[in-house]
């Protein structure tokens, strides 16, 4: 048996009998939540993804819910799941994702794998996103004990992306489709960033990938370098005006993360390309970057000798919307106001990182971050041919976070099952 954690705020003076509950709840949860780290879940390795999705159908059991899944769009991963409570009631969705960034390769090679270290729980998807499935377990276990009427008046849909590490669009497209009406909240278990305390998500930057392309003129580096116009030297002009637009004051910034170009050392390259993202969270000036790159692109690039000659092209791989703070406020000053019942602030923030609420929120009501704490998304350490898996889960953050959701769900529900 694994010792029930305590509240890891001396403050924390949540309900008795949801702390009571959601404490007894902590060894199966941490039994749960090692399963699942243990199995692998890349996104582009399916089977793992299937696995995990069987283990949270399983786990997920005592609702009785009924199961869909779809296989998502990107190829060569698994599928998404819905867990779907059906009745007629108003309709809260519950947001997950099965898949991690860390290859099997990358979990198999040293020092990878599940192990706790003073109170921190490290492995490969601890605290993005399994430790935010484990806590939506809590909550519904919670909800459906404590507040069995209240929590059978509702529909509830608990989705799972299968991409979500690469934020594939056709996982909110499905999900709102199946619902087919509008939901009264979108709940996602993105974890929590605080340092101190808890916080919740109210927005987040949208992102734009562009790739940038540049044709030259090429030719004999030695015979005929005059007559050549090199793409490559016309692309690091662009790269470094194109990294001058990041704005920290208006939320920009501008980041090249891949260049290809030239084929041998004595050839003057006629083609060089680069791909690069903005993230932003004002849309005005978003569109202000976007008129300068359509300006460059007219005229060759910025001034220079090259400009007349190479042709330069701005191509949008992906867009992802900004979620901007607005229509969640209702839904968001419960957690709060929860927080401060129990002796324990809690913060409404915005995060530049992407999440499925980018996609959700332009459909309804969205709070995310509603995960545990913890930090090292994504990090790995690396000591020659050993590989440290380092991201981690704060064991005592997932009690209280659990009975802050319960208080701060449960005032929702009681508001909207209220007439208007």
């Amino acid at each position: 048996m694994h010792p029930a954690p305590n509240p890891s705020h001396p403050g924390l003076n949540p309900d008795s009998a949801t702390l009571a509950l959601a404490q007894s709840l902590w060894p199966e949860a941490k039994a749960f939540l090692k399963d699942l780290v243990e199995e692998n879940s890349y996104t582009l390795f399916p089977e793992g993804v299937r696995r995990n999705a069987e283990r949270i159908r399983r786990q997920f059991d005592f609702l009785n819910f009924s199961a869909v899944s779809k296989p998502g769009e990107l190829e060569g991963s698994g599928e998404h799941l819905i867990l779907d409570s059906g009745g007629g009631g108003p309709v809260l969705v519950l947001v997950s994702h099965l898949d991690v960034v860390y290859t099997p390769e990358e979990q198999e090679a040293g020092y990878s794998g599940w192990h706790e270290e003073a109170g921190h729980i490290v492995g490969p998807g601890t605290y993005d996103i399994k430790g935010g499935t484990v806590a939506m377990w809590m909550l519904m276990r919670c909800l459906a004990q404590l507040a069995p009427e209240q929590f059978a008046s509702f529909r509830w849909i608990l989705a799972w992306n299968a991409a979500e590490e690469q934020l594939v669009p056709d996982f909110s497209r499905w999900v709102i489709n199946y619902v087919g009406e509008e939901a009264g909240a979108c709940l996602v278990f993105e974890p929590d960033n605080a340092r101190e305390n808890f916080e919740i998500v109210t927005s987040r930057k949208g992102r734009a990938v562009y790739r940038l392309q540049v044709r030259g003129r090429g030719t004999h580096s030695g015979n005929s370098h005059a007559e050549g116009a090199n793409a490559i030297v016309r692309l690091s002009e662009l790269i470094c005006a194109v990294s001058k637009l990041t704005n920290y004051q208006r939320g920009t910034t501008v980041n090249v993360g891949v260049t290809r170009g030239g084929m041998a050392i004595n050839r003057v390259p006629d083609f060089a390309e680069a791909d690069f993202e903005i993230r932003y969270r004002d849309g005005s000036h978003f569109q202000e970057i976007q008129s300068v790159l359509e300006g460059w692109q007219a005229s060759g690039g910025s001034a220079s000798d090259l400009g007349n000659i190479c042709e330069v092209q701005f191509e949008v791989l992906n867009e992802i919307p900004a979620w901007s703070a607005g229509s969640e406020a209702e839904l968001a000053a419960c957690w709060p106001r929860a927080g401060e019942a129990s002796g324990v602030q809690v913060t409404v923030g915005t995060r530049g990182g992407l999440s499925d609420g980018n996609f959700f929120s332009a459909w309804t009501p969205t709070v995310d971050g509603l995960g545990p704490r913890g930090g090292n998304a994504h990090s790995i350490l690396r000591d020659g041919e050993t590989i440290h898996i380092n991201e981690y889960v704060e064991e005592d953050s997932f009690v209280p976070k659990t009975c802050l959701n319960v208080a701060a769900l449960r005032e929702f529900m009681v508001h909207s099952a209220a007439p208007r």
